[in-house]
């Protein structure tokens, strides 16, 4: 078979960066001098047999799959500014495993959910049209004005985004976004047991980091990445505006506000993250944007909630969540994780990292106690304060 070694040296590179590798680290690994990786990766030389064997052999995929023609995938790059307490390591490591997934995608004909996601088209430094605008993709994705957004993920696959988890977190975020050859991606990360034995992230950071994420792809789709921290804030602050509007939209949230009495104390907070699932200091950022609070109130609750040491651990227990969507594409086209492996010529690690929600555990096996539904109560006497056992 007739191999393009510019085919052969973007896939090599995409499947090094995957596996977090400089390029001495896969030279060493697969016996090929360094310099030669590097001529490999840019296409200017090729491999005999048997060091493309090795070189497939280190990288966990099958001669074929790194001979088997291809062209570079079309992809928006994150916003990297706001990364910028991430190694371009780690980042660069999501990137190619995003690729790799979508051409995976792509190349076992699953069938994608259409996209639904509209395109912001209005002013960004408006306020009020962001939160419009979060009002049309609630709609988007089925939810009527006043419904808590049950599962996040569920919602944004809804929407015709591909969800998948990260292994860890880019510095203090907890997910990306990108497109890749058109198809929209959010990597949120998994939950796990941090050194504290912890659960981290908590349900309601993870829901949020992924309605932020959506906002990013939703509102910035023709923005470039900022270069300058001012920009970055500015991005943020916009993705971080549309994720609250989309997860506690401002009418509803209000009305069970003024249901619970009307006062913004800790006690009413810890009520309205019981029925929106959203953290406590995520609320006092809301009723601050909407004008409920001022500066003065808003640092108050703060100082409680640290005294509290709540910005650790809050209460309420907010269960995580996982995207089905590949899963049950892969189940539809009669594949499971090794014969969707065997098929893309591609180790079954790399397609298993792709389907696992699960809690790693790896620090200490016990799980934390408690975890709440998201639901509304049934009427205005009944008990949220239950926690609900695994």
């Amino acid at each position: 078979m007739f191999s393009d070694p510019a085919d052969t040296g973007q896939r090599i590179q995409r499947l090094r960066l995957v596996n977090s590798w400089s390029q001495a680290q896969l030279s060493e690994t697969a016996a090929v001098a360094t310099g030669l990786v590097s001529m490999i990766e840019h296409g200017r030389h090729g491999l005999d047999s048997d060091s493309l064997q090795r070189v497939a052999d280190s990288l966990g995929c099958a001669p074929e799959y790194l001979v088997r023609p291809s062209r570079q995938p079309i992809t928006t790059r994150p916003w990297l500014r706001a990364y910028a307490d991430a190694s371009k390591k780690a980042v660069d490591r999501y990137v190619a495993d995003t690729e790799v997934a979508v051409e995976a995608i792509e190349s076992l004909r699953l069938k994608r959910l259409p996209e639904l996601l509209p395109t912001f088209d209005d002013d960004l430094n408006d306020d009020h049209a962001i939160e419009e605008f979060a009002r049309d993709v609630r709609s988007a994705a089925g939810l009527q004005s006043d419904d808590v957004v049950g599962n996040c993920i569920r919602r944004a696959e809804r929407l015709g985004v591909v969800v998948l988890p990260m292994d860890d977190e880019l510095g203090r975020h907890l997910g990306l976004s990108m497109r890749v050859d058109g198809i929209p991606v959010i990597r949120a990360s998994r939950p796990r047991l941090d050194q504290s034995g912890l659960v981290s992230p908590s349900g309601d950071r993870q829901r949020f980091t992924v309605a932020h994420e959506l906002g990013h792809l939703a509102l910035h789709a023709t923005t470039p990445p900022p270069s300058t921290a001012p920009q970055a804030r500015l991005v943020e602050q916009q993705a971080h505006r549309f994720a609250g509007a989309f997860l506690a939209p401002a009418e509803p949230l209000l009305s069970d506000l003024d249901r619970l009495g009307g006062r913004v104390t800790l006690s009413t907070l810890t009520r309205l993250k019981e029925i929106w699932g959203v953290a406590i200091k995520m609320l006092v950022v809301r009723l601050r944007q909407l004008g409920l609070i001022d500066d003065q109130h808003a640092r108050s609750l703060y100082k409680q909630i640290s005294a509290r040491k709540w910005n650790t651990s809050e209460p309420v227990a907010v269960s995580h969540e996982q995207a089905v969507w590949l899963e049950q594409a892969l189940s539809r086209a009669d594949l499971g994780a090794h014969s969707a492996a065997d098929a893309l010529g591609l180790d079954v690690r790399y397609v298993r990292t792709w389907l696992n929600w699960d809690l790693d555990t790896s620090i200490n096996e016990d799980l934390p106690e408690g975890v709440l539904p998201i639901r509304r109560p049934a009427s205005k006497h009944a008990s949220t304060h239950q926690l609900i056992r695994r």
